[in-house]
């Protein structure tokens, strides 16, 4: 899933400068590092220490588990990215194990004191980095918040599984938590306080914040979380053993590793291929269910358990025993997506693949208990409440909307009910002009508020190329100034204190909220108890007649479309 780059316009100054540096250093548990003190940044006015390319893990082998980085000697320079970790475009190293810290001026003069914000970058398990230019912190340390933001391994490299544990997948979640540990560690000296993080990601960083939200192995690294547009239930973050095996033998193959041979020839064959052409090689075919309905990431996580796994992340075969155990321990959520998030899933030939293969939009653990006639019923529902005029490429909104649904929004809903007493839910609907319109999707000029379009509002972007560009055209535009100011100032006080405004209500309250030009409202409707009834008894139901199952799903269907056309 991709992260839309643009610099952001502050509308009164129009012209960047350059930040001025003063080194810093700082004692670690691994050694000194010297980075950078930036002098307020001429375009947001932002003043912070920063600790850019810090290592935290050390590969001590492709597809096996990181280590903790080694000490060193000397200073170590921390003031520039870290190789990207391998991925499709631009320039990437294996070793690319490193993190970001950024902090309020001289916060280190008082360890263990502030609130921490650890961030898991989107791109579908695929590309995207931690990248200073990217995700810069200038809207968010003003509030008095450290930030980290970490790199991890991607495609194969981080999530290929020969089914065994010689190769036991889910290294990119494993990862994650290595960076969490570092936090744990390091942090205080920082000036952080390690008993108050709260891990946030979008996308397939999302999937990750709460994968970790659910593991026992990651509870006790972070006390809050924030979950952008991706959940643990959507069915795109997860893949069974039986197909990841599939497709990691398919990659083998295809670099022509003999597949016949034990997983230890196979693992040895694939340690032994140059990096570049994994990357080529891993775009492998998918059956076409997955690429009609969206599920089309090749390389992702696997539930794994002490059979396939050393030291398995999840260790559990459900992902419901795995929910209904984390409630035990719940911590304060936020959780949401956006209003058009489909909008990042369409492409040429979209409508064409939805339009021949609309069963695929039934929920696999539905389509297991079901034979070939009730799916072709089921799929004639989906058509009938999502295209009542029929599928063709001049109504590629409802095709958006449907992936939508099932991708992001009923998936979130589903989750924020299982920790619904410490669960906020919201729904981004504002468009502004921070958030650019890319390219590619003409010639459809699809509107709405896309896939990572709330990130803008969070995140301070100094990218070159498409800022500067736009720059000039910027208009003064209070309504992305009140948006920032009140996105940061919700999610900072959420990182602070558990809960983002007195007036946002929980799920347990029927709360969620809309954020919008009006900046928020409360929505009490967006759960109707039919609609999550049938989802979360969806295993039970599927073993009942077809009659039963169709009219829930059309409960489904028409509570899914009741809730978007809420905002609009």
């Amino acid at each position: 899933m991709k992260w839309y780059y643009l610099s952001v316009c502050i509308e009164i100054l129009i012209i960047l400068g350059a930040h001025s540096q003063t080194n810093i250093t700082l004692p670690t548990k691994k050694g000194l590092i010297i980075g950078h003190r930036f002098s307020p940044n001429p375009a947001t006015g932002a003043h912070y220490d920063a600790f850019i390319g810090i290592p935290y893990g050390k590969i001590q082998g492709r597809f096996q588990l990181a280590l903790p980085r080694d000490p060193w000697r000397e200073p170590l320079i921390t003031q520039s990215d870290g190789p990207a970790c391998p991925q499709p475009t631009g320039s990437y190293n294996e070793d690319c194990l490193y993190l970001n810290v950024f902090t309020p001026v001289n916060a280190s003069a008082v360890p263990g004191n502030l609130s921490v914000m650890a961030f898991i970058h989107g791109s579908g398990f695929t590309g995207s980095s931690s990248s200073s230019q990217m995700f810069g912190p200038d809207f968010l340390i003003p509030e008095g918040v450290i930030l980290v933001a970490m790199n991890y391994r991607l495609g194969a490299p981080g999530f290929l599984t020969l089914g065994s544990k010689v190769a036991p997948g889910n290294l990119g979640l494993h990862d994650t938590r290595l960076a969490l540990e570092w936090v744990r560690d390091e942090i205080s000296t920082f000036g952080g306080n390690p008993t108050k993080v709260t891990l946030f990601g979008q996308s397939a960083g999302s999937v990750m914040t709460q994968f970790h939200y659910i593991s026992s192995l990651s509870s006790d690294l972070f006390t809050k979380a924030i979950a952008h547009s991706g959940s643990a239930l959507a069915e795109w973050g997860l893949v069974s053993y039986t197909e990841a095996t599939r497709r990691a033998k398919m990659l083998a193959q295809g670099l022509g590793c003999d597949t016949s041979q034990n997983d230890s020839s196979v693992l040895s064959c694939l340690q032994a291929v140059d990096i570049k052409s994994i990357i080529a090689h891993e775009l492998i075919d998918l059956p076409i269910n997955n690429i009609a309905s969206g599920n089309s990431f090749c390389f992702v996580p696997v539930l794994d358990n002490y059979e396939t796994a050393e030291k398995p992340f999840f260790n559990d075969t459900s992902l419901n025993n795995m929910m209904q155990q984390a409630a035990a321990r719940a911590k304060p959520l936020i959780t949401g997506f956006t209003t058009e998030e489909g909008i990042f899933k369409f492409e040429d030939n979209s409508w064409k693949l939805a339009q021949d293969n609309l069963a695929a939009f039934i929920p696999q653990n539905v389509q297991e208990a079901l034979g070939d006639e009730e799916k072709t019923s089921l799929a004639s529902d989906i058509a009938l409440y999502y295209f009542p005029n029929a599928i063709d490429e001049n109504k590629v909104e409802d095709l958006v909307r449907i992936y939508t649904d099932t991708m992001f929004a009923y998936p979130s809903i589903q989750v924020s009910k299982y920790f619904a007493n410490l669960t906020y839910g919201y729904l981004f609907a504002y468009i502004g002009s921070w958030a650019p319109a890319p390219p590619y999707f003409a010639p459809y000029k699809l509107q709405g508020v896309r896939h990572a379009d709330d990130l803008f509002y969070l995140f301070y972007s100094s990218l070159p190329g498409w800022g500067a560009q736009n720059l000039e055209n910027c208009k003064v535009n209070q309504g992305n100034l009140n948006m920032k100011t009140n996105m940061v100032k919700w999610w900072t006080s959420f990182a602070k204190t558990g809960k983002p405004d007195p007036s946002w209500k929980t799920i347990s309250e029927n709360g969620y909220l809309v954020i919008d030009s009006q900046l928020s409202s409360m929505n009490t409707t967006m759960f109707e108890s039919r609609f999550y009834n049938f989802w979360a008894g969806m295993k039970q139901q599927s073993g009942s007649s077809a009659g039963s199952l169709q009219l829930s799903l059309v409960w489904f269907f028409t509570s899914s479309l009741l809730m978007i056309s809420v905002i609009r």
